[in-house]
């Protein structure tokens, strides 16, 4: 899932489509690329998805978008949180990086997570603090 800007770049479209990427409007319900999102977790492949829905200019995370909450649910996937951190000091060319860190939490669903089922924010907002456990605290922002 990628934002719908980035398909209109005709070299970055080419590639984000040629590995399986699709197009996601921000800042809407977009209910287009949540079914297909819930497509290819049917289909038994992974999905990468950035709940935020764009990168924070302070670096710190920003509150979730519930759209993670929607496909977590009616997926019922497993959802397993990566965070990235170190991506502010990379730069382009700079190929054998070691400033930057992965770090891999512990597979979970939805219905983990002991909250609201029907409240998609505080669902959202149970995944991010999932993800945000795995950042340096000064990383955390909201959900310190």
């Amino acid at each position: 899932m990628g934002k719908r800007e980035l398909f209109e770049t005709p070299i970055v479209g080419f590639l984000l489509r040629a590995i399986g990427a699709f197009p996601v409007r921000r800042g809407e319900a977009d209910r287009g690329a949540l079914q297909m999102a819930l497509a290819v977790v049917a289909a038994g492949q992974p999905l990468g998805f950035f709940p935020e829905g764009h990168r924070s200019e302070s670096g710190e995370l920003i509150r979730g978008r519930p759209g993670v909450a929607y496909v977590a649910q009616h997926s019922g996937a497993p959802i397993i949180p990566l965070a990235v951190s170190g991506t502010r000091g990379a730069r382009l060319g700079a190929f054998w990086r070691r400033d930057i860190l992965l770090r891999v939490g512990e597979p979970f669903r939805a219905n983990d997570l002991g909250v609201a089922p029907e409240d998609a924010q505080a669902v959202t907002d149970a995944i991010m603090r999932r993800l945000a456990a795995l950042l340096p605290p000064e990383q955390r922002g909201v959900y310190r």
